[in-house]
């Protein structure tokens, strides 16, 4: 057997679906919090348009997307401003919007890394039947 090694080759597919279709999840409810926890308007319409970008970012890395992985890193971006942006928009948040955002934030920032990740270019290991007649005859 010959070993063959294929950088352009991509194995991790499920995993990008995965994660990103967990990121669809967190974006749909960093949307529904905007209605239900208690803070600002100016928190809800925030949770609202980040979860509508996010969520849009996440769907096109679930179906089909999965080579792009900057638009995880832009996801990850996003999660890190939906975790501080209780303070910045806010200046005293309340204990509900700070939970919220917080763990919503952070389940987004680590499923956008995981995306992210698992769309990387390591080089994959196959091996391929050589038949003799095809291998050159050696040349002393």
């Amino acid at each position: 057997m010959a070993y063959a090694i294929h950088p352009n080759r991509f194995n991790h597919t499920g995993q990008v679906q995965t994660a990103s279709g967990l990121d669809v999840l967190a974006a749909i409810w960093l949307f529904i919090s905007g209605f239900v926890v208690h803070g600002s308007y100016a928190m809800a319409w925030n949770n609202w348009i980040f979860a509508v970008i996010i969520g849009f970012f996440a769907l096109c890395r679930t179906f089909g997307a999965y080579r792009q992985s900057w638009l995880s890193w832009l996801n990850l971006l996003m999660g890190i401003w939906v975790l501080i942006s209780p303070w910045v928009l806010m200046g005293t948040p309340t204990h509900a919007m700070i939970v919220n955002n917080v763990i919503t934030g952070a389940v987004i920032i680590i499923l956008s890394c995981w995306s992210a990740l698992a769309s990387g270019s390591g080089a994959t290991v196959q091996t391929a039947e050589v038949r003799r007649d095809e291998v050159p005859p050696a040349r002393f």
